[in-house]
């Protein structure tokens, strides 16, 4: 029986504890297979573990095989570097925006065209205080050209900014990005600029012939005219004639107290297309009448205000409400008759 020495001397445990790099000399002469009955003496020795060397060897090897498969890859798939995507993108000028609108306006029957202007011009335009009365000949032209209601709505507002525009300072109590005064860049322009007494004139005629149209494949845009009118400023007595002229005529074709609601006034309402055209005309006329400077001495003013109680829409009730009550502070005598 052995007693954990081999032939050479060697215990177990300096085989354990020698150096590895010496193993494979030392366990060749003395590990042989023997035909006797050693038990396990006579198995073969493992294979020798790798020197630290060759490890380090074969993994700076992989890193570099690593290293070239990730440059190869990005060699055929460039990738954006971030601080690119994370890049702030500069305002765009208020001129910038202008000249857009006249480029994009020539082109409007484009549905490209209509895209920049929904998505891009438009929306950046509205952060600015005030319009520059320039603008208008293009806004004009796609009001009368373009059919797209997005458009359109923007074409209305910017229109209706123009006109409520005073013009005198270029700043308004809304607030937004401060725009010089226009009128006053136009009379030292030496090519000769665009101002809002160039301009109104020709909005105001082009949105009163639109919303005095009865043709009703465009009453829509009828009641987009009349607001968008009803946002000139009134400090012109001619100016404040038409408008009245204008509500006046509208409230007169639809006040026909006759018919009877078909419901409640705070539920939906019924009927037929005329009368859902009529409540919306019905609607814009009294809002438009709430815009108007207050005219107590007018008795054609109480009297449609009165009229408007027994409207269809629910909205056109509560304006009529709000006018007679500002007319009763100052002449409730007056009030109390026309209710009467």
């Amino acid at each position: 029986m052995s007693s954990g020495h081999d032939s050479s001397g060697t215990t177990l445990m300096d085989l354990i504890t020698s150096d590895p790099s010496a193993a494979p000399a030392a366990g060749a002469s003395s590990q042989q297979p023997s035909s006797g009955g050693g038990g396990s003496l006579g198995r073969p020795a493992p294979p020798p573990a790798p020197a630290p060397a060759d490890r380090k060897s074969k993994r700076a090897t992989l890193m570099q095989i690593q290293s070239d498969t990730i440059s190869a890859a990005k060699a055929f798939n460039p990738v954006k570097a971030l601080p690119q995507r994370n890049r702030k993108k500069k305002p765009v000028s208020y001129s910038q925006l202008a000249r857009s609108i006249h480029e994009l306006a020539a082109t409007c029957d484009q549905k490209k065209s209509q895209r920049q202007l929904v998505n891009s011009v438009f929306p950046k335009l509205a952060v600015y205080n005030s319009v520059d009365p320039s603008v208008a000949p293009s806004l004009l032209m796609l009001h009368q050209q373009c059919e797209d209601r997005n458009v359109l709505r923007y074409v209305y507002y910017y229109l209706a900014r123009i006109l409520s525009d005073n013009g005198s300072q270029g700043l308004s109590a809304a607030g937004g990005i401060p725009t010089p005064n226009w009128d006053a860049l136009a009379d030292i322009d030496v090519a000769g600029g665009v101002t809002r007494a160039d301009v109104v004139p020709r909005i105001v005629d082009q949105l009163s012939a639109e919303s005095t149209s009865d043709d009703v494949e465009f009453h829509a845009r009828r009641l987009a005219a009349l607001k968008a009118l009803t946002s000139s400023s009134t400090s012109s007595s001619e100016m404040l004639e038409k408008l009245s002229e204008i509500v006046f005529g509208i409230l007169e074709k639809v006040a026909d107290t006759k018919q009877k609601r078909k419901k409640g006034i705070f539920t939906k309402q019924g009927g037929d297309k005329e009368s859902i055209l009529r409540s919306n005309l019905q609607y814009a006329s009294l809002s438009a009448l709430r815009r108007l400077p207050l005219d107590p001495g007018n008795p054609a003013f109480l009297h449609r205000a009165v009229q408007g109680i027994e409207f269809s829409d629910p909205v056109a009730v509560r304006h009529a409400l709000s006018i007679i009550s500002e007319i009763a502070v100052r002449d409730p005598y007056s009030v109390a008759m026309a209710l009467g």
